[in-house]
C-alpha cells in the first residue's frame, strides 16, 4: 500500500491522483459524506473498531508461509492473485485513512501490515514515509507495522530510456526501506531489476528482520551464472540467520549455494531460474515434502537433471510439453502422489499417469480457456489414462464453471461423464462441483 495514505489531513492529494487506483465519484463523494459525519458514528470502543477493520481489509494466507501441499484446502493463492488481493485491499484501507483522524489512527497497524509497491513512484512514496531523515521517528514506528512487502514495479522495465539508473535508484531506495521493518515475516519482489543487485536487499533483510522472515520470494532479470552465483553468498548467510524461514522462491544458483535443497525447515521450494550446469552439479540429497519447480522464458523443467530436487517429492507443480518430457520426470519421482500440470488442453488429451498418482491439478493456460473449450476438454477427461487419480482440481481461477454456466446442459453432461468415471472434480479452492 502507499504509506502516504497515512497523513490523510495533509497528504490526501496524494492518494486521490494515484492513477494505479481508480476512484469513482460517487466513492469520493461517500468519503467526503463521512468526514462530515463522523460525529454521528457509534462511539464504540477502539478494540471493535480495530477489529471491523482487519475483517474489512484481510486477505487470506496474506501473513502465511506456503507450508502444505497445494491439494489441501483451503490452497493458497499463486502470486499474481495474491497481487490482486492486496491491490482490492488497498483501495477499502485508503478509503478507511481518508475518513478521520481517528479512524487513520486507529486502523494504522491494519493499514501497514501489507505493503504493495507497484511502480517507482510507490517506492519513492514508501522511502519518504520509512527512510526521510526530518521524520525518521515516525518511519520506524510505521516500519514496525509491516509484516508483508510486495513490490511489482511495472514501469521499470528493461529497454525503457534511462533504466539501468532508475534500476540503480530504485535497488538502493528499496534496501533502505527494508531497513526499516524489524517485523517482516513476507518478503516478496518480482520485478525487472538484475538477480545480482539482490545483495543489497539480502543484508537489509538479515540486519533488520532474519529472526521473523518466514517467506522470500524473489525473481529477477536472467544474467550469467556467474553473477548469479556470485550473489548467492549474501543470501546463504540470510539463509543461515533465519530460524522461522518455510518458502524459499529464487534461482537455482542461490538455493544451491545455500544449501536450501538440503533444509529440512523448508516445506515449499520454488526455483525461479534455470541453471543447467547447477542442476547437473548436485548428487540426490534429501529435500523438502513439497516441491514447486516454475520454469520461466520457455524453457523446460525436463531439459534438466532433476533427480537433485525430485527424488523424494511427494508434490510436483509443473509445466509440461510432451508425454515423454513428463514421463522422464515421472520416472525421478518415484513417491510423487500428488501432480499439478501446466500446459494447454491439446497437450492433456494423451496423458498418461502412473497409478501411484492420485490427485491431480490442472492449470490450462489461460488465454486459450473459453467455455466452450474447457467443457471440451473436460468432456474427455474420463477418456485419459489416470488409473489412480481420484481427485482432479482445476487450479485456474477462471469463473467459466460457475453461476448459469454451471447449469448448462453441456457443462452437466461433461461432469456426469467425469463422476461415472469415478473421479471428484474441485475447483481452484478445492470445492466439488455440484
Amino acid at each position: 500500500m502507499n504509506p502516504e495514505a497515512s497523513r490523510p489531513e495533509t497528504d490526501s492529494h496524494h492518494i486521490e491522483s494515484d492513477p494505479e487506483v481508480k476512484w469513482p465519484e460517487e466513492n469520493q463523494m461517500l468519503v467526503r459524506r463521512l468526514r462530515l459525519d463522523t460525529e454521528k458514528l457509534p462511539h464504540l470502543p477502539v478494540e471493535v473498531w480495530l477489529l471491523i477493520f482487519q475483517l474489512a481489509t484481510e486477505v487470506p494466507f496474506a501473513f502465511l508461509p506456503r507450508t502444505e501441499s497445494p491439494f489441501n484446502l483451503p490452497s493458497h493463492p499463486n502470486p499474481k492473485e495474491m497481487t490482486a488481493e492486496l491491490s482490492r485491499s488497498l483501495i477499502t484501507k485508503r478509503y478507511i485513512a481518508l475518513v478521520c483522524r481517528s479512524w487513520n489512527e486507529i486502523a494504522t497497524p491494519s493499514l501497514y501490515g501489507a505493503v504493495l509497491l507497484r511502480s517507482t513512484r510507490g517506492v519513492t512514496a514508501a522511502w519518504s514515509t520509512f527512510c526521510d531523515s526530518t521524520k525518521s521517528d515516525a518511519g520506524v514506528l510505521l516500519g514496525r507495522h509491516v509484516k508483508r512487502i510486495d513490490i511489482s514495479l511495472r514501469d521499470l522495465q528493461m529497454y525503457h530510456p534511462g533504466f539501468d539508473r532508475e534500476r540503480e535508484r530504485m535497488t538502493e531506495r528499496i534496501s533502505g526501506i527494508l531497513q526499516r521493518l524489524p517485523n517482516l515475516s513476507v518478503f516478496s519482489m518480482r520485478t525487472q531489476v538484475y538477480n545480482g543487485d539482490a545483495t543489497g536487499f539480502a543484508e537489509a533483510l538479515t540486519y533488520t528482520s532474519a529472526n521473523t522472515l518466514h517467506t522470500i520470494e524473489w525473481e529477477g532479470i536472467d544474467q550469467p551464472c556467474d553473477r548469479i552465483c556470485h550473489s548467492g553468498a549474501p543470501w546463504a548467510k540470510l539463509v543461515s540467520s533465519c530460524p522461522n524461514l518455510k518458502s524459499f522462491d529464487g534461482p537455482a544458483c542461490w538455493i544451491f549455494s545455500t544449501a536450501l535443497h538440503q533444509d529440512a525447515r523448508l516445506s515449499h521450494l520454488s526455483i525461479t531460474h534455470d541453471d543447467i550446469e547447477a542442476w547437473e552439479a548436485q548428487p540426490d540429497p534429501p529435500t523438502p515434502p513439497h516441491i514447486r519447480y516454475v520454469s520461466p522464458g520457455g524453457r523446460h523443467v525436463t531439459h534438466i537433471n532433476t533427480r537433485a530436487c525430485f527424488s523424494r517429492a511427494i508434490s510436483l507443480d509443473v509445466e509440461f510439453r510432451s508425454q515423454d518430457d513428463l514421463n522422464r520426470l515421472l520416472a525421478q519421482s518415484p513417491k510423487l502422489s500428488q501432480l499439478i500440470l501446466w500446459a494447454s488442453w491439446p497437450l492433456m488429451q494423451g496423458l498418461t499417469l502412473d497409478p501411484s498418482i492420485t490427485h491431480l491439478g490442472l492449470s490450462v493456460y489461460e488465454k486459450q480457456t473459453t467455455l466452450v473449450y474447457l467443457v471440451k476438454g473436460l468432456g474427455r477427461l474420463a477418456d485419459w489414462n489416470i488409473p489412480g487419480v481420484k481427485t482432479l482440481r482445476l487450479m485456474s481461477r477462471h469463473r467459466l464453471l460457475e453461476g448459469e454456466n454451471l447449469q448448462m446442459k453441456r457443462v452437466q453432461k461433461a461432469l456426469q461423464k467425469i463422476r461415472e468415471a469415478g473421479l471428484v472434480l474441485e475447483n481452484w479452492e478445492g470445492k466439488p462441483f455440484v
